[in-house]
């Protein structure tokens, strides 16, 4: 069964969308988020690159913890999600998806790096 592009509710006929409130609620999600890519990729690098520092000093644990943490507040900040999440859930939930596994890689970060 097909779902709504934005609010995941199944759909009847064949178009993408359960109502025009959530296709212009789509589409304009859509614009603010391609405005948002370039702070999105610069985090991932950041803690990318807090990483590799942490592991280049000798595995040094604090920092690769850090480097987690960096990354799972980009994700919980900029939860950008792939199509088929969208597909498969809608928007907003792939959204909240995204928020809960930032949480989850802080998370990780926190155990990974000072427990």
């Amino acid at each position: 069964m097909k779902k709504c592009k934005y609010c995941g509710n199944e759909l009847n006929g064949t178009s993408e969308f359960c109502c025009n409130k959530c296709e212009s609620n789509y589409k304009e999600a859509l614009e603010k988020d391609s405005r948002k890519t370039k702070y999105f990729i610069l985090g991932i690098a950041l803690g990318f690159l807090i990483l590799l520092y942490g592991i280049a000093l000798s595995n040094r644990a604090s920092a690769i913890g850090i480097g987690i943490i960096v990354m799972g507040i980009d994700v919980v900040l900029l939860p950008f999600t792939t199509p088929e999440t969208v597909s498969l859930l809608g928007y907003q939930k792939s959204k909240l998806a995204g928020r809960l596994l930032g949480i989850l890689l802080i998370a990780v970060g926190i155990w990974v790096g000072f427990i």
